[in-house]
């Protein structure tokens, strides 16, 4: 437990300038030195230590000069009894720069909560109130927590620091209320960096002094990451009171807006656009509003609501493609193919009433802005398996009637219309040659017979995912794939207990020792992962997988150290399992080479569709294929292909960049050879210039394909550009773009004080929850906690008649001595 406190009498050096203190003596030591190194030059022919005493009397009076006139301060502390320790942990993210207020001139909450503690014109505010019995942090937080200020630090120089130095603006893209508590909690061994501003110095023997943290937020978690709640909880076993003051008004301000568009990420070009557009309504209740939907300057659709009551609404959508693709394919330059299309769109909202205001509250939200691939070659899915089970019959179906999907299901083995293997390259038939296996871009792999697998199967379908491919591996209950050894260095996870035999007896002795399931859902990994968004909403979304239908029992398996958990399941304990085990995984995934390798624990996802069809079963397999396959090369010309491994990125993050030399045999290439690899940049322009130039790895020498990554990107639209060794740069006229968006993770969708929220938070960490309205209750809270006091005292050295003497005696010394040696 932290019960640090700093030592009981410290003193430190300080300066009036307004400079920090390791600037100041640095000024007038070099200072110092320089005089020092001129008067060298005249002293350098005496004999004797006058040659170098001289030059050191002199520097050393001109330092202690330079000090004297940066106006020393000696500060010392002495620490009485037992102060309370006190952390002021402040939201700084986006919401807290909310005004609450009609007038353009009020604070916003970021700074009401810097007024509160550091005071305001002449007012005192609570740390001045404070600090003399308390020992006091000011951190921030946002997705992170960073420390700010210290009123203990003899160090810092953060107490000149003004308030909007300490804090800065309130800009953070996300709220992580657990980020605020986390530094706080006891760990042993290494300690994390960000716990250094809560655990100073102890002396040995120092009791526990009482320990308090005060967030002052919002309380809209919009990482819903972890439990504010039960972190407060842990905090109050370790001697922490956590207490709570709400920022901001408790009732949502009138606003509409858009907070989500669910859409695919690739369609066919001739396909419909099917999707769900998430829109919010505060304050307007039975208006009717109006949604729609552009395509550049162009209105694709539209509809409109009555809203009933506050909230949010989801609106589905619906549209054909093939108009939009033609009118962008009769644009495209000559020579240039392009396997997608990028379709811009635009989705807003707005008051149908035109005699009344059309935008409320934040305008920036009322349009949300994505893109959509429109494939022009059909993606191509091989399914492999050794019965016709539910799982495989709806998988082929949901693809077989998507126009941008090609199905290719083979079923072998006892019991099926093909009891024995049949390899080649005709439907029907398992790929027989690597050529065989790449003409499709993804594979899902099931229970296959292991008696007729081979090494070499497993070896066409190792290199078909080293190359990019994507592969699912969808587990059953005969658990075949942990019996195919040559499949071992796929599989993203390890069965701890094998099904060893195919022998009736051993099966079943297999299946009655696997758990059975409580519930599924996402991992803290595979929140954000948008295979698992089964809803718009975290938290609906996290309700709504609790809810799923869940498989009878699951096979017990561990993930490799290079895998990802996205999915587990809650399972009951067994004779072979510990009281721990109860999560067991159930979507793994790991990445091979250039492709993707997901393992699925159980066939049965096929149940989701009861009584809502392939709502939530169609959503998940194509989100899944989406996250498997690697994206294809977006354009291409007669010599190079383009492709990126998305479209839309959020800002901060970076985008691969796939490059496949197509032939550089041209007539006008110098140096240009088939056999030799050539040097190829990524050119990153953007408004017509070029912002970046990568160099490209090889990637496959064979195949001729090259990879870069970019580094952070801000906001923009990006256009992809290629330069290579052997070509002429006006044959490589293949572009693709790349859009940044600005980071939308529904910081703002809600931005009334959640008084629920930090009211739990407070009570698990029992401490008191205040508005800021009666933010006086919260100090006459913290006031008795405190069991001693602080005193601070400064010295004017630049008053003390002993510096003056000292420099008059350097020089005087100085003088004496020019003399003794004859120096004028």
């Amino acid at each position: 437990m932290m019960t640090d406190c700093p030592r009981s009498n410290l003193a430190s050096l300080r300066f009036s300038w307004d400079l920090p203190t390791w600037a100041i003596l640095a000024i007038a030591i070099l200072t110092g030195l320089a005089a020092a190194w001129l008067y060298l030059k005249e002293t350098r022919q005496l004999a004797g230590t006058a040659a170098w005493v001289l030059p050191a009397l002199r520097s050393t009076a001109i330092i202690l000069t330079i000090l004297l006139l940066a106006g020393p301060i000696w500060h010392h502390r002495q620490v009485i009894g037992q102060p309370a320790r006190l952390i002021f942990a402040v939201d700084q993210s986006l919401s807290m720069s909310e005004r609450d207020s009609s007038d353009r001139e009020s604070p916003d909450r970021l700074r009401r909560s810097v007024e509160m503690l550091f005071g305001k014109n002449e007012s005192e505010g609570w740390i001045q109130t404070l600090q003399s019995t308390h020992l006091i942090d000011v951190m921030s937080f946002d997705a992170t927590a960073q420390p700010r200020w210290k009123s203990y630090d003899l160090d810092s120089e953060s107490e000149r620091e003004s308030t909007e130095i300490i804090l800065g603006e309130a800009n953070g893209s996300t709220t992580n209320l657990a980020a605020a508590l986390r530094p706080m909690l006891p760990r042993s061994g290494n300690r994390d960096p960000a716990q250094s501003f809560v655990q100073p110095d102890e002396p040995a023997g120092t009791a526990a002094s009482p320990l308090a943290v005060v967030l002052m937020t919002d309380g809209r978690d919009s990482a819903g990451v972890d439990d504010a709640s039960d972190l407060a909880w842990q905090l109050s076993q370790s001697g922490w009171q956590v207490h709570t003051v709400g920022l901001g008004s408790v009732d949502e301000p009138t606003d509409i807006g858009i907070t989500n568009v669910l859409h695919p990420e690739r369609i066919a070009a001739d396909g419909r656009l099917t999707g769900t557009i998430v829109a919010k309504h505060y304050g307007v209740t039975n208006d009717t509003l109006q949604i729609e939907l552009r395509s550049g300057e162009t209105l694709v659709w539209s509809d409109s609501f009555v809203a009933t009551q506050d909230g949010q609404t989801e609106i589905d959508f619906d549209l054909p493609v093939e108009p939009l693709t033609n009118r962008l394919a009769n644009q495209e330059a000559r020579g240039v193919d392009r396997d997608s299309l990028v379709l811009p769109f635009t989705a807003s909202i707005r008051r149908a009433d035109p005699t009344v205001p059309t935008t409320l509250g934040q305008p920036e939200n009322d349009s949300w802005d994505f893109r959509i691939a429109a494939a022009s070659r059909d993606r191509r899915l091989l399914i492999l398996d050794g019965s016709s089970r539910w799982e495989t019959r709806y998988l082929r179906n949901l693809f077989a009637r998507d126009p941008a999907w090609q199905v290719n299901t083979v079923l072998f083995g006892p019991g099926t219309d093909s009891p024995q293997i049949s390899r080649g390259d005709n439907d029907g038939e398992v790929p027989a040659t690597t050529e065989d296996w790449n003409r499709f871009d993804a594979i899902v792999l099931g229970e296959v017979p292991p008696e007729q697998w081979t090494e070499a199967d497993s070896v066409g379908l190792r290199e078909f995912v080293r190359r990019g491919g994507g592969l699912i591996m969808l587990n059953g209950r005969y658990n075949r794939l942990s019996r195919i050894e040559s499949l071992n260095d796929l599989l993203p996870v390890e069965f701890v207990d094998p099904a060893g035999s195919s022998e009736n007896n051993d099966l079943l002795r297999y299946q009655r020792q696997q758990p059975s399931v409580q519930s599924i859902g996402p991992t803290a990994t595979g929140r954000s992962q948008p295979v698992m968004l089964l809803s718009s909403e975290i938290a609906s979304n996290e309700q709504l997988w609790r809810s799923m239908p869940v498989p009878g029992v699951i096979p017990v398996t561990t993930a490799r150290a290079d895998a990802e958990v996205w999915a587990d399941a809650l399972v009951e304990a067994t004779e072979t399992s510990s009281p721990t085990d109860s999560r067991v995984p159930w979507l793994v995934t790991r990445l091979f080479g250039a492709g993707r390798v997901f393992f699925l624990a159980t066939d049965q996802t096929w149940r989701w569709r009861y009584k809502i069809e392939s709502q939530l079963h169609g959503r998940f397999w194509n989100q899944m294929l989406t996250a498997a396959m690697q994206p294809p090369y977006a354009v291409r010309d007669d010599y190079v292909a383009i492709g990126t491994d998305k479209i839309d990125y959020d800002s901060g993050q970076s985008a691969l960049i796939r490059v496949r030399l197509l032939d550089n045999e041209t007539p006008f290439g110098e140096g240009a050879s088939p056999n030799t690899p050539a040097t190829v940049d990524a050119l990153l322009i953007r408004d017509d210039q070029i912002v970046a130039t990568l160099p490209m790895n090889l990637d496959d020498e064979s195949r001729r394909t090259y990879l870069a990554q970019t580094d952070s990107l801000p906001p923009g639209a990006y256009h992809v550009r290629v330069r290579a060794s052997g070509y002429d740069a006006s044959a490589l006229k293949a572009t693709a773009p790349i859009w940044v968006e600005p980071s939308r993770k529904g910081e703002l969708d809600r931005v009334a004080v959640d008084e629920d929220t930090l009211k739990e938070i407070a009570s698990a960490g029992g401490g008191t929850y205040v508005h800021e309205s009666s933010a006086e209750e919260m100090l006459s809270q913290l006031l008795p906690l405190s069991r001693g006091q602080i005193i601070e005292t400064d010295t004017l050295m630049w008053e003390s008649w002993w510096l003056f003497v000292a420099i008059l005696g350097l020089l005087a010394a100085e003088w004496w001595m020019r003399k003794k040696v004859g120096l004028v």
